[in-house]
């Protein structure tokens, strides 16, 4: 795809490292998460969150042998209910990023000139934001993460909130504008794939729509994704803790084929009243 960021107020580094759901056990004991892909990761985003990581980058991006303190690209629309097609955001935002020198930093997006954001700090993971400058448009405020230490290119997205709104009326439920909004891919490290068969818990969410072939399922317990690796968590309650971000655990249930197994969890950015768009990449 053609818009995308690779692999978005401060975040601390110790919150977005991945903690593993039981600590002492052998990696080879369950799915971890690990660095971010370097090729071909489409469709979305991102950084994988974990310890260790030195930083993915991912479809949109440039990797570079460290950060530049510089982050420039351009920014589209998401506007379907796969969250991949995307079209260039022909209106006004504002980019913002974690600045280097503590406070944050931000550029014009002016529609269709790339922007140019410096004084980037050189992160992990620097929770990018869009703002469009349109109040009263479609786009929400969205935000991506971004590893700033490794990549100095970065296509950004926003989402239609229209979309959304019609993703929540096919399970009978309603967005709300006071709470988050905080859609992810699931994919392979290793291939890139969607990986299926994952069960994804946020408890600061007042549903989790799993991506399903007839449109979406809401989760009772038991849901796992699908071939698309989606699941989008819907009126997510803002984190009031420093960083805005709340947890979000992975595990794979028993198949026929294998048993249970725990995976881990991470952190991810909420705000108020605006949408976060994230691929988790997951070592199988």
């Amino acid at each position: 795809m053609s818009f995308r960021v690779s692999a978005p107020a401060s975040v601390l580094s110790g919150l977005l490292a991945l903690t593993c759901v039981i600590g002492c056990q052998k990696p080879d004991e369950h799915p971890a998460f690990a660095e971010g892909c370097e090729v071909d990761c489409k469709p979305i985003t991102s950084v994988s969150l974990g310890p260790g990581v030195t930083g993915g980058a991912g479809a949109g991006s440039t990797p570079t042998a460290a950060g530049t303190g510089t982050l420039t690209g351009n920014v589209a629309l998401l506007a379907d209910q796969t969250f991949l097609t995307a079209t260039a955001f022909a209106k006004p935002a504002v980019v913002f990023a974690d600045g280097a020198a503590g406070e944050p930093v931000t550029a014009p997006w002016n529609g269709s000139e790339p922007y140019v954001l410096n004084g980037v700090a050189e992160e992990v993971t620097n929770w990018v934001s869009v703002k469009p400058d349109d109040a009263q448009g479609d786009a929400l405020v969205t935000f991506q993460p971004v590893a700033t230490n490794n990549v100095s290119n970065a296509d950004l997205d926003v989402i239609s909130s229209g979309m959304l709104d019609q993703l929540f009326t096919s399970v009978s439920a309603q967005r709300s504008s006071t709470f988050g909004q905080v859609v992810l891919f699931f994919r392979s490290v290793g291939t890139g794939a969607p990986v299926a068969g994952l069960h994804v818990t946020l408890p600061a969410a007042q549903l989790a729509a799993y991506a399903a072939a007839a449109g979406w399922v809401l989760d009772d317990g038991t849901a796992i994704t699908n071939s698309s690796g989606l699941v989008v968590f819907g009126n997510v309650q803002a984190a009031l803790a420093k960083g805005g971000t709340q947890t979000v655990t992975v595990t794979r249930p028993a198949t026929a084929t294998g048993p249970a197994t725990s995976g881990g969890n991470f952190a991810i950015k909420v705000v108020e009243g605006d949408a976060t768009i994230a691929t988790v990449n997951v070592q199988l």
